[in-house]
């Protein structure tokens, strides 16, 4: 498969046009093409959707704190992307955020492992670490790991066709947010696996910033979401371990 035969999908704001022409700008130097998908914009959202939405986090203990609308819109954008990928022809697909930087090694890296997929993982690509190794496998010199509790965020990976499938069975909801319930292995039981060198990397600063914050937080709500965020991360640690 060439590189301009694999499925890559940019998730985009109508409102971040500009985040859109950095991304586009990018990977035509690399000559690879992509299409969008349409964010949900969780500030639009109808205030009856959004308390429905936020009321599943607030009585959940698989988070710290009541997600934010850009979080519910973040999920939903999501779910749209893995049901997009599971009824795609193709075996996997790429999903990326709009504030990427692409790496010198993107082009060579997603045309390796095209010819390697697997339809039930999906492989992380941005490099970053998890917790705890538990395996390694080496593709045609590109070294791949799997952690018991893999690498918090979703800024692009490859997402196999009935991994994509799983996770719309099992992670449309909101009790956290999308990238947290992506890390409890014990809800949907999909292997992750990470680039040892990432072909991409977190770049908000040259956009503008993150367009999930979208309001102020008073400071009592912001000291308990910071004192809170170690303790539930530790929590999905320790679950994951007792489940495997």
């Amino acid at each position: 498969m060439s590189t301009k035969e694999i499925p890559i999908y940019i998730i985009n704001l109508d409102r971040s046009p500009d985040r859109l022409c950095y991304m586009s700008e990018q990977l035509s130097k690399t000559e690879v093409p992509f299409e969008r998908i349409v964010a949900v914009d969780g500030s639009q959202l109808e205030v009856e959707a959004l308390q429905y939405y936020q009321r599943q986090s607030k009585r959940s203990w698989s988070h710290y704190t009541t997600l934010s609308a850009g979080e519910i819109g973040c999920a939903l954008s999501w779910h749209s992307a893995w049901q997009i990928i599971s009824e795609h022809r193709s075996k996997a697909c790429i999903v990326l955020e709009d504030d990427i930087k692409i790496q010198g090694n993107f082009k060579s890296t997603i045309n390796t492992l095209f010819k390697n997929l697997d339809e039930n993982i999906v492989i992380d690509l941005s490099g970053k670490k998890g917790v705890i190794e538990k395996a390694r496998k080496n593709i045609d010199g590109i070294t791949l790991i799997r952690y018991q509790t893999p690498p918090l965020g979703n800024l692009g990976a490859i997402y196999g066709k009935l991994a994509a499938q799983v996770f719309l069975n099992k992670m449309q909801n909101f009790k956290a947010p999308v990238d947290t319930l992506q890390q409890m292995l014990w809800q949907h039981n999909v292997q992750t696996w990470s680039l040892e060198i990432g072909c991409l990397s977190h770049q908000d600063c040259d956009v503008g910033g993150s367009t999930i914050t979208t309001q102020k937080k008073k400071i009592l709500p912001k000291v308990k979401k910071e004192l809170g965020r170690p303790l539930w991360r530790a929590w999905i640690i320790i679950k994951n371990l007792l489940s495997n």
